[in-house]
């Protein structure tokens, strides 16, 4: 069975708040199945809420709970210490939320745009948001067909400097900071990973060079690859990082799987961790690893 990551447990154990918030001697069965997880798990987080609270943590600084009818097993949350509190959505966060949105009705069929639009308008209503826009749609659409489609389109820029340039890029993503929309690109031009801003992009057309064309051989996508990591229990915060990753104890090891298109940034990421990295899966990025570390440590000997 996957090991759970402490993210998922603290959200779980915050939201359970909220419901025993709203809801008076809830049964254990009834908080295991809302939340999907066993009866023993719902113990053992009420076990853990049980002596969180406020600095000070003397008995009248932590959260309460009562039990009632011990053969039922009925909570009850007596003082939830604030924790109970429905916490409205940050500015940052509401935002993130509607620029995901704003993605999805770019590549949403018509009939679901409405939904998304209403979605939308409820977000901006919660946050006072303004999405930025300020973009030319036929930019926009163009770059994200280009991202779904894994193709690259040649594009006229202007730099913050007033500096004029004409590049091929091969887009992977867009995204907003709340002031401007980017596209996150290979660049054939500067042979490297680039941002540019929509908005100063003055042109854009079909790319007569095939993608990945000029990238070093080393930073090409070589198609999703299947990694299995053995790690050191004291190296977990690497594998909960990582989004999309499967986590289970194996004796005194914590196996991660996970699955990528480049494994260069997971080599640099697994390289500081030095011993507790016990073995990687497949071969090829084990000798890479090792290859790499190698060449570190022959580096420093020079030093």
């Amino acid at each position: 069975m996957p090991t759970e990551s402490t993210l998922d447990r603290i959200t779980r154990m915050l939201a359970m708040m909220g419901y025993l918030a709203d809801h008076d001697r809830v049964p254990v069965g009834e908080l295991a199945e809302h939340f999907g997880v066993t009866e023993s798990q719902v113990l053992k987080d009420i076990d853990l809420l049980w002596v969180t609270g406020t600095p000070g943590y003397y008995p009248d600084d932590l959260v309460d709970f009562s039990v009632d009818d011990w053969e039922e097993s009925l909570i009850s949350l007596r003082d939830a210490r604030g924790l109970g509190r429905r916490v409205p959505l940050a500015p940052r966060e509401a935002l993130a939320l509607a620029a995901a949105v704003e993605w999805l009705r770019g590549l949403a069929e018509p009939d679901v745009r409405p939904v998304l639009a209403s979605v939308a308008r409820k977000l901006h209503a919660t946050a006072d948001l303004e999405v930025p826009d300020g973009v030319d749609h036929a930019v926009r659409s163009r770059l994200l067909e280009a991202v779904t489609g894994h193709t690259a389109v040649e594009i006229e820029y202007v730099s913050a400097e007033d500096r004029r340039t004409t590049r091929v890029i091969e887009p992977r993503g867009l995204y907003t900071d709340g002031a401007a929309w980017y596209v996150e690109a290979w660049c054939h031009h500067a042979r490297e990973e680039r941002t540019f801003r929509l908005d100063r992009i003055l042109g854009i057309r079909p790319a007569t060079a095939p993608a990945t064309a000029d990238r070093p051989p080393a930073e090409r996508e070589t198609g999703p690859t299947d990694v299995v990591l053995l790690l050191d229990p004291e190296a977990r915060w690497l594998a909960e990082e990582i989004p999309g990753t499967n986590m289970r104890e194996v004796g005194d090891s914590l196996e991660v799987r996970l699955t990528v298109t480049r494994t260069d940034w997971l080599v640099r990421r697994l390289l500081p961790l030095g011993r507790a990295v016990r073995d990687v899966e497949p071969a090829s990025l084990r000798s890479d690893l090792a290859g790499r570390a190698r060449a570190a440590l022959d580096a420093y000997r020079r030093t």
